[in-house]
């Protein structure tokens, strides 16, 4: 899917922030049972260039493949240094020897982004990845809605966006122009009031499931 900057972040509070699992350097870490979320290290380029050179997995991304390590040593680089990194936006690192396989995360703004290098493709691991970060988002970085901006040709991206909750927010032609190609932007967005809501009636599936 695309990821661009744009400007609003979320708000945050102190309660919030104290609230959340960090490292000694205040970034976030967050856990799933074959996943961690972590700040991004300038060491991950080597890895995650697997997924930026690949151009299937940049197919929808907001640049072409990366020609070389050196764009994705800078790109990495750029996400090291940004103030977000460690804090909305994150490196995927895979259980157990913790090799970053991608990136998930809000960048400037609630607009979120994730990539996933392809041999990882098929597991879940991308849904995974969203289970972890949208209560995070929406409880202790304080974020009440999110977007997401996404070339209408991306069916994967699209549906796991809509099976954590998104719905079509708008639609936008030509909106970016990609090496020599211009796209066209769907836009879908998911409210902390909708994330809440969708969360308590899978709980009560669940209470109902376990009546029985």
């Amino acid at each position: 899917m695309k990821d661009r900057d744009a400007a609003a972040p979320g708000s945050h509070t102190e309660k919030d922030r104290n609230a959340t699992p960090k490292t000694p350097g205040g970034q976030v870490h967050l856990d799933t049972s074959r996943l961690v979320l972590r700040a991004a290290r300038t060491e991950d380029a080597e890895s995650l260039n697997e997924a930026f050179k690949d151009p299937e997995v940049m197919r929808y991304w907001s640049e072409p493949a990366h020609s070389s390590k050196a764009r994705t040593e800078e790109w990495v680089s750029g996400m090291v240094g940004g103030s977000q990194n460690g804090l909305t936006d994150f490196v995927i690192c895979l259980k157990p020897d913790m090799m970053s396989i991608g990136k998930i995360g809000v960048w400037q703004d609630q607009e979120i982004g994730f990539l996933l290098a392809k041999r990882h493709w098929g597991k879940g691991l991308a849904f995974e990845a969203l289970q972890i970060i949208l209560p995070y988002l929406f409880g202790t970085a304080g974020f009440s809605f999110l977007t997401a901006d996404i070339d209408p040709r991306n069916k994967a991206s699209e549906g796991l966006l809509r099976k954590v909750g998104f719905e079509l927010d708008g639609y936008q032609e030509r909106s970016m122009q990609i090496g020599n190609e211009w796209v066209d932007s769907q836009y879908l967005k998911l409210t902390k009031a909708r994330w809440e809501q969708i969360c308590l009636g899978a709980a009560t599936d669940f209470e109902k499931a376990q009546a029985w």
